[in-house]
């Protein structure tokens, strides 16, 4: 549980993240006329980096050095931030920051599967969404407590019951689905030789993604308006149609017999050989 609670720092990020970047006078100070997407963005280029390196550090050193690594790496980049009197002291600190939860997002659910009973893998590491969830709830009441500089307009008040419920109804079905299963799967169905690669990859692909919708979902909320919510709805769609069809269930399997399910699966089985199968072969090759 304590290794699952390394999603703290990533969440602490997104949440004070967007809480700093919308006060006028942290704008006016260092992005006067500098367009922000960039420097927001910059984190998840650091992050995608540090996770493809993390994979041969995991490897050689093991899973507790880097997320070892991942910690002082954020605890340095939050220095820079908290005492930056210059741009380039916030661009320093921010890209530290990525390299801390490249590092942390990457060993984190492959310990935490490793170590955990098969039992109980899930939910011990559903912990890592947990904890990126309490780190934005930690920084909104940091935020509460000592107050930001922002203009959230006049709304009736029925419009902003429903606008909340509805955003809770949707961060309660990603936080029980998309949210943690996105970390919980890939870091238990690959095999141990390529395991702390192929979480550098989903890590990487996350973080890649991550940067190209924060780079464009301003423009497109402006151009497609609500609109843009039907666009990703479909794409929602899509993923669950792929998960449906090609990812077998993995719950109460232990790790070191995830092999089998592959096996067994209707359309895997066509490309995964079992280890007799295996073993044949290399008889047949060295004869």
């Amino acid at each position: 549980m304590v290794a699952a609670f390394g999603g703290l720092i990533f969440g602490y990020d997104l949440g004070i993240s967007g809480g700093v970047t919308s006060m006028d006078p942290f704008l006016k100070k260092f992005f006067p006329d500098v367009v922000l997407t960039l420097f927001t963005s910059s984190l998840y280029l650091a992050a995608l980096v540090a996770s493809l390196c993390a994979s041969s550090i995991t490897r050689i050193f093991g899973r507790r050095l880097t997320m070892l690594s991942g910690g002082i790496l954020f605890l340095v980049g939050a220095g820079f931030n908290a005492f930056a009197q210059k741009v380039w002291m916030l661009i320093v600190g921010r890209m530290l920051l990525g390299f801390g939860i490249g590092c942390a997002n990457q060993s984190v659910p492959i310990y935490v599967s490793e170590v955990a009973p098969y039992k109980y893998r899930g939910a011990l590491n559903m912990m890592f969404q947990l904890a990126i969830t309490i780190g934005i709830v930690i920084t909104a009441a940091i935020a509460s407590k000592f107050g930001v500089d922002g203009n959230p307009g006049i709304l009736p008040k029925w419009y902003a019951f429903l606008v909340v419920g509805f955003i809770c109804i949707y961060v309660m079905g990603f936080a029980w689905s998309w949210g943690p299963l996105g970390w919980l799967v890939p870091s238990e169905i690959f095999p141990l030789e390529v395991r702390s690669a192929a979480q550098s990859i989903n890590v990487s692909v996350n973080m890649i993604f991550t940067f190209a919708i924060a780079q464009v979902f301003t423009s497109m909320l402006c151009h497609m308006k609500f609109g843009l919510f039907i666009f990703f709805a479909f794409f929602v769609l899509v993923m669950s149609g792929f998960i449906h069809k090609f990812l077998p269930e993995t719950k109460g399997v232990p790790i070191e017999e995830m092999s089998v399910v592959w096996q067994n699966h209707s359309f895997w089985k066509k490309f995964v050989k079992s280890a007799s199968e295996e073993a044949n072969a290399k008889v047949d090759n060295s004869c």
